[in-house]
């Protein structure tokens, strides 16, 4: 895998990692109403962050295209290699079909046609 998309998987696992975290901390700490009203006063903290998520996800969507566009790209390339390649067998055992049914014919040297 080439560096920068390992750096952007290594972010995106990062990001939901995070999320998983913060998402077992709030369940263990739901209890608490002051907690509660803490966190009601960082939300906008919470909305930059599904924001940031939206934008890795749309990264993440991007990459997957491209991905498949180069792999589509590379079938394709592969199959008309291999297609050149069969046509140059084909020409080749015609050649040598053709090479072995002239030496099959028996020519007569001495000019005598009867």
């Amino acid at each position: 895998m080439k560096n920068p998309k390992s750096i952007f998987f290594l972010t995106y696992f990062l990001f939901h990692f995070g999320l998983l975290v913060t998402s077992i901390y709030v369940n263990y700490r739901s209890e608490d109403f002051e907690f509660l009203l803490w966190m009601r006063g960082h939300i906008d903290w919470m909305i930059y962050a599904s924001i940031f998520g939206f934008i890795l996800f749309g990264v993440n969507m991007i990459l997957m295209n491209l991905t498949g566009r180069n792999a589509k790209k590379e079938a394709s390339k592969l199959r008309q290699e291999a297609n050149s390649y069969k046509a140059k067998m084909f020409d080749l055992q015609e050649a040598t079909k053709d090479g072995s049914s002239e030496k099959n014919t028996p020519a007569s040297d001495d000019g005598v046609t009867e």
